[in-house]
């Protein structure tokens, strides 16, 4: 009885978490251990992220830089070349 009532505590304080870090690339390790045990629609939340588009964050790394469009401008900094652009985030691109 009072393993039951420990594992809903520890659900309702780690159910919000998890849906903080729901656009993580990994579970947190204690959802892995909780899913198993709890049944019904607390452990939809525990089974880990759930697919969704992400949008684009890093650089495209080259040799030679190119401007994909009329918005795409060149910056030098830190000795490296960079390209940003205003309209199409996915134009980023990076000296090697």
């Amino acid at each position: 009885m009072t393993t039951l009532l420990v594992r809903r505590m520890v659900a309702s304080v780690v159910s919000p978490l998890l849906r903080l870090s729901s656009r993580a690339a990994n579970p947190p390790a204690f959802s892995m251990l909780l899913a198993g045990p709890l049944r019904g629609a607390g452990s939809l939340l525990l089974r880990g992220p759930l697919p969704c588009l992400q949008p684009a964050l890093g650089f495209k790394t080259k040799g030679v830089l190119k401007k994909r469009c009329k918005d795409c401008y060149l910056v030098k900094r830190r000795g490296r070349w960079f390209i940003y652009c205003k309209t199409n985030p996915r134009h980023k691109q990076r000296q090697m």
